[in-house]
């Protein structure tokens, strides 16, 4: 029996940190970063292609639009109790050729199925490139005319209203941009000014942001981008230092320096937005302090945990 073709799936390890469902209909990306973990071990040939493709079975994206669909239809009790839909780890959802089937899925999921969508690109140019895409969160109360057809499910109608757009409730979409300072080694990408820039502008439009400060390639050049993300409204950070062999090479940080960098951190970010500290820092603090240690330096005010929800009404 073949195995059956899925667009959703449960990351684990270093993924799951952003999400506990993903959305990956496209495979590659052409962003051509040197530190790109698609492009690591045996299956670095298929997932780290130069430029994103359906993956292997997809037909086209109305075909890869309908299984989405399904599959968030069938698992969407689970989905939401987890959290929400990540877009992607496998691809950029708003590069030139994946932007209209992921943000389709976006769009739909959570404002006609009520499920958070987290969305993280290193893309600025979705926002201005199309004058119909342009519209499509709400900027200039967008409007986007589709060409996927309509869903059916049942006796209802899930996906498109005809020229759907995003209501002025932007809580279930968050946007995201990687965020590292460091444009030479991601020479495809918008430069890291152009997504601060976007941040500005979709958080002036009501959208809940953040940013990936994964990997981080000096802690200078971090900060520096975490303080300019803060001045434009970013409420949320997700902080991951490069640790794996890679093309930029293996990165050897100082646990002072990283000790500083983390009271900065905290600091800047101190009554304005929220800190996510991924394992990899943990583990860093880890080879000189105790794991009691680590969770007291780490835990302060603005800190969050790895269940923390971001869109999860306070109370």
């Amino acid at each position: 029996m073949s195995k059956t073709l899925k667009i959703l799936s449960k990351p684990k390890g270093n993924a799951e940190e952003y999400g506990r469902w993903s959305v990956n209909p496209y495979i590659g990306c052409g962003h051509g970063c040197l530190y790109c973990y698609l492009k690591k071990g045996p299956s670095g040939a298929y997932l780290g292609q130069d430029k994103p493709v359906l993956k292997k079975g997809v037909v086209n994206e109305e075909h890869a639009y309908h299984l989405t669909m399904a599959e968030i239809i069938e698992n969407r009790e689970e989905i939401v109790k987890d959290g929400g839909l990540f877009m992607t780890f496998t691809s950029d959802p708003c590069a030139e050729q994946t932007r209209y089937l992921s943000l389709s899925i976006a769009h739909d999921a959570s404002y006609q199925m009520h499920i958070p969508v987290m969305i993280l690109t290193k893309n600025a140019t979705f926002l201005d490139i199309d004058p119909n895409i342009s519209k499509l969160l709400g900027i200039d109360k967008w409007s986007w005319v589709p060409i996927i057809p309509f869903y059916h499910t049942g006796n209802g109608r899930l996906c498109f209203i005809d020229n759907p757009h995003f209501t002025t409730d932007a809580d279930p979409i968050a946007f995201g941009f990687t965020l590292t300072g460091h444009d030479e080694l991601e020479p495809n990408a918008s430069p890291n000014a152009d997504r601060i820039n976007a941040l500005q502008r979709l958080t002036k439009r009501g959208f809940k942001t953040w940013a990936s400060i994964e990997p981080v390639i000096d802690f200078k050049s971090s900060l520096t981008m975490i303080a300019k993300a803060v001045d434009v409204g970013c409420k949320h950070f997700k902080i991951g230092l490069l640790t794996e062999n890679t093309r930029v090479c293996r990165k050897k940080f100082d646990v002072t320096e990283c000790m500083g960098f983390i009271t900065d951190v905290l600091t800047l970010t101190n009554g304005k937005a929220t800190v996510y500290w991924k394992q990899s820092v943990r583990d860093l603090l880890g080879t000189v302090y105790t794991p009691a240690a680590v969770d007291e330096i780490l835990d302060q005010p603005n800190a969050v945990g790895k269940d923390w929800n971001m869109f999860k009404k306070e109370d």
